[in-house]
């Protein structure tokens, strides 16, 4: 009488074919186990269905642990944030210290001053901090020179042309911000001043000065 037990392999063996790796060598080793099972115990044949469904579930849950997702390595959105937000900053800071114009004021009796700055250059710095609080420093560094020129009356001093020869000072301003996790925010300044024949001079910034509309730097200030 021609045994069934062939006949269980040689359908196992077609539901193999139907598989591709990573998953094939699961199973193979699966139902190799229930083909030694039939030849060993015939009983087992009967507890097929139950088998089945054991089998079918095992290999269900050892695709999905396969296909889990890895990690692509991006950077986290706070990322971004801070590094286009700053940017916009560093864009309004250069558009505002391009918008100064020169200025004449009096001085003394008798004397009128006019100042003006030259093109300045404007850098900008972002650096990643290991503090969860302040994740981001930022910081931005306006060079300019200061020209300054006198004469006897308002109007001369309005229609002197400021040149190189007028130079006063060198000056570099350093803005330094903090970025929370969400915005920006002013965090200190300062100027450092190179006049000739003269000590070099560091003077600390607050907000309000940078806030002075005189000053020209009302952009720099985060909104």
């Amino acid at each position: 009488m021609p045994s069934t037990t062939p006949h269980i392999t040689q359908r196992n063996t077609t539901r193999r074919k139907h598989l591709t790796p990573p998953h094939a060598a699961f199973a193979a080793l699966t139902w190799g186990l229930i083909d030694y099972g039939m030849y060993a115990s015939p009983s087992l044949f009967t507890m097929l269905p139950s088998l089945r469904a054991l089998i079918a579930t095992s290999f269900v849950l050892a695709l999905l642990g396969c296909d889990k997702p890895t990690s692509t390595g991006a950077p986290p959105p706070v990322a971004s944030t801070a590094e286009a937000d700053f940017d916009a900053l560093v864009v309004t800071c250069t558009q505002s210290v391009a918008g100064r114009t020169p200025s004449v004021r009096p001085m003394e009796p008798g004397t009128w001053t006019k100042v003006g700055h030259s093109p300045a250059q404007v850098q900008r710095e972002v650096t990643r901090t290991e503090s969860p609080v302040t994740p981001y420093v930022g910081k931005i560094v306006i060079k300019d020179n200061e020209a300054r020129a006198t004469a006897p009356t308002e109007s001369a001093a309005q229609a002197i042309t400021l040149t190189p020869a007028h130079l006063l000072s060198n000056r570099t301003h350093t803005f330094v911000y903090r970025f929370d996790g969400k915005a920006w925010h002013w965090n200190n300044g300062s100027r450092f001043t190179k006049t000739p024949s003269q000590s070099d001079t560091t003077e600390a910034l607050t907000q309000a000065d940078v806030s002075a509309p005189s000053k020209g730097f009302g952009g720099c200030l985060p909104r």
